[in-house]
C-alpha cells in the first residue's frame, strides 16, 4: 500500500509538469483539493471507520494546513522552477526529515533506513541540476520546504491516529482545513479552463493521501514517508514517454536520480537489508 502512494503521486506530478506548469500555485492547490473530495467521500466508509477525538481532530486540521495550504502550494511553485521531474524528486527530501520526526515520536531508525535516506538525498542533489544553467536556487529551496511540510504532516497524522482518530476521516478533515486555509479566488475559472488535468491531479493526489494515511496505521513514519518517494521514478517515466519538450523531457541525470532514489527506497523498506 505504501508503494502505491508513490505511484499515485507520480501521476499527479507528471500531469502538473506537462499541463499546468504556469498555473498560480495557490489556485492550483485549491482546485486539486476540490477535485479530489468526491473520491474521498466515496471511499471514506471503507477507510478505517469514523473514529474521532477532540485531540485527533485538532491534529488533522493542523496536518491539512501544513500539507495542503503550505506543502502542496510550495510543490507547485517548485514545479515551474525546476526542469523535468526535478520538483518530484525534491519532495523526496521528506525522507530525511522523517528521520527527525521518527526520533521525536520515539520510533526506531535502523542503519538501512539511514543509508536509504542518504541515497534518496543523493537523488535530490542530482535532480536539482546543481552546477548547470538549469539550476534554480529558489526551486531547490521550495522543494526542500515541500519535503519538510510533507514529513511534518505525516508525523502529525500519525499522532492523530494515536490519539484515537481514523485515517480516512482524518484525510477528509485535512482536505477541508486545507481548502479553508487557501484562497478560493478564481479557482473555479481554473477548473473550467483546465478541467481534465486538474481532475486527474486531484483524484491521483487524493488517492495517494488516503493510501498514505491508511498505511500509517500499520507502518512507522520513517517507512511510510520515504516509500512515497517512488513518485519521482513514476514521474520521470511518464514525462519521458509523454513529452519531448525541453525542460520537461527527462535527461540522463534525472534517470540516475530516480534510480538512486529507488535504491534508497529498497533500503528504507527493508527489501535490501544490511
Amino acid at each position: 500500500m505504501a508503494v502505491s502512494v508513490g505511484v499515485a503521486f507520480g501521476v499527479h506530478d507528471a500531469v502538473a509538469k506537462m499541463k499546468l506548469e504556469g498555473a498560480d500555485p495557490s489556485l492550483l492547490s485549491f482546485s486539486t483539493l476540490l477535485a479530489g473530495l468526491p473520491l474521498l467521500a466515496i471511499v471514506l466508509p471503507f477507510a478505517g471507520g469514523l473514529r474521532l477525538t477532540l485531540a485527533s481532530a485538532g491534529l488533522f486540521i493542523v496536518a491539512g494546513i501544513v500539507n495542503f495550504s503550505v506543502g502542496r502550494t510550495l510543490m507547485y511553485a517548485a514545479t515551474s522552477r525546476l526542469s523535468s521531474s526535478g520538483a518530484s524528486v525534491m519532495t523526496s527530501s521528506s525522507a530525511a526529515f522523517s528521520i527527525l520526526m521518527s526520533l521525536i515520536l520515539g520510533e526506531r531508525v535502523t542503519p538501512s533506513i539511514v543509508l536509504g535516506v542518504v541515497a534518496i538525498m543523493a537523488g535530490v542533489y542530482l535532480a536539482s541540476d546543481w552546477g548547470t544553467e538549469r539550476f534554480s536556487l529558489s526551486g531547490l529551496g521550495l522543494g526542500l520546504a515541500t519535503g519538510f511540510a510533507i514529513a511534518s504532516s505525516v508525523a502529525i497524522i500519525k499522532l492523530g491516529d494515536l490519539y484515537g482518530g481514523s485515517p480516512g476521516l482524518g484525510v477528509i478533515i485535512a482536505y477541508l482545513s486545507g481548502l479553508v486555509a487557501l484562497s478560493p479566488r478564481a479557482s473555479l475559472g481554473l477548473l473550467r479552463r483546465s478541467g481534465k488535468p486538474v481532475a486527474i491531479m486531484g483524484l491521483a493526489a487524493a488517492l495517494g493521501q488516503l493510501l498514505r494515511y491508511v498505511a500509517l496505521t500499520s507502518l512507522e513514519v520513517d517507512v511510510v514517508t520515504p516509500l512515497q518517494n517512488l513518485r519521482p521514478i513514476v514521474t520521470t517515466a511518464l514525462l519521458y514517454g509523454a513529452t519531448r519538450e525541453a525542460g520537461k523531457h527527462p535527461m540522463i541525470r534525472h534517470w540516475v536520480a530516480a534510480c538512486v532514489a529507488f535504491l534508497g527506497i529498497l533500503l528504507v523498506s527493508g527489501t535490501i537489508a544490511l
